[in-house]
């Protein structure tokens, strides 16, 4: 069995982060967005993976992840390009998939159990949340314990079940998706032939997330995936070497890095090579790799990579990499996108 990964899209909600490069490559909790969804599907013994490449700086994903080989996975990958919807993506791994296969948003996070779920019958199964603002989804009515309908992204509330962006596929969906004619968003939508199967008689399982998930679209989105990966997995890790400081609680700080004369509170991440100093780090933090951070105050925030803080008070707070902040004052709320110079 193979997983497919989604890596495109424009990511507006999330500039001016998404200006430079793909959304899910914004690291969280240490690691990129679609890494963790990558680890989770290698996780459930599936290590053939297909990357479906979209038109924000592909280059930088092959970069990072390379082969996979030191993730312990073979990856190959597919170059989308503009993006035409998600049974568009889909349909260009035709010749390239089993029977059965998997495909994941890359840019959400669903802590499930891939390997029970890729376990299905019929020709397809689909995880389903509910949720309160399902015109953001697509979604599913369910009837007498069967999927009957999905719309994607409706405009009147028909179910408050959404399509929650990890689905398992037989190679019935390429028929259907040959058959699609793009949606009144001009794309060819997933949910569309999903409901081709449906129609034509075709078992459509589902099963439902009762648990977190998050679909990571906004900053809010970021910092709430952050928050909740540094409780469920941070543990006290000290690589890193601690001057004059207190280091409270369930830490991973990274080997090169360097706390000085400063109070870190977990959980947190701190990234190899950071420095920081004269400064407090609060819970539900991450920091990138070499970075600086000197008397400054951070909490509730994905510090990228490269960043160099001054003087700053941050919470609920997104730095692109390579940026500079400098002379805050009091707290501050910032997006900050990558190579930005900000004097508060």
């Amino acid at each position: 069995m193979e997983a497919v990964i989604l890596h495109g899209g424009q990511g507006t909600r999330l500039r001016p982060l998404t200006h430079t490069g793909p959304k899910q490559l914004i690291k969280i909790a240490g690691k990129p967005v679609s890494q963790w969804v990558l680890e989770q599907i290698r996780e459930a013994g599936i290590k053939d993976i297909i990357i479906i490449l979209g038109d924000n700086n592909p280059m930088r994903v092959i970069e990072y992840y390379g082969d996979g080989t030191h993730l312990d996975v073979n990856i190959r990958y597919v170059y989308q390009g503009k993006a035409r919807g998600l049974a568009d993506a889909v349909y260009r791994v035709k010749d390239m998939v089993s029977d059965k296969f998997i495909v994941y948003l890359g840019d959400n996070i669903v802590p499930y159990n891939l390997a029970k779920f890729s376990k299905f019958d019929g020709s397809a199964s689909i995880l389903l949340a509910k949720v309160n603002n399902p015109n953001r989804f697509g979604v599913a009515v369910i009837k007498d314990g069967k999927v009957i309908k999905l719309v994607e992204k409706p405009k009147e509330p028909i179910s408050d079940l959404a399509l929650v962006g990890v689905y398992a596929f037989t190679r019935d969906i390429f028929d259907s998706i040959e058959n699609l004619k793009p949606s009144w968003r001009g794309e060819l939508e997933i949910t569309d032939a999903i409901q081709s199967l449906i129609d034509k008689g075709k078992e459509v399982k589902y099963e439902i997330v009762d648990g977190w998930w998050k679909d990571t679209g906004t900053p809010k989105d970021i910092l709430e995936a952050n928050s909740f990966l540094l409780d469920r997995y941070a543990i006290r890790k000290i690589e890193g070497e601690i001057k004059d400081s207190a280091v409270d609680g369930r830490l991973i700080i990274e080997r090169g890095a360097v706390i000085e004369n400063s109070t870190i509170r977990g959980p947190a991440y701190i990234g190899n090579s950071s420095k920081i100093k004269n400064s407090y780090i609060g819970p539900f933090t991450s920091i990138g790799k070499e970075c600086t951070i000197e008397n400054s105050e951070i909490e509730y925030s994905v510090i990228l990579d490269n960043v160099k803080l001054r003087g700053v008070s941050l919470r609920d707070s997104l730095i692109g990499n390579n940026s500079t902040v400098e002379k805050g004052g009091k707290w501050q709320e910032l997006i900050i996108g990558e190579n930005s110079s900000v004097i508060i």
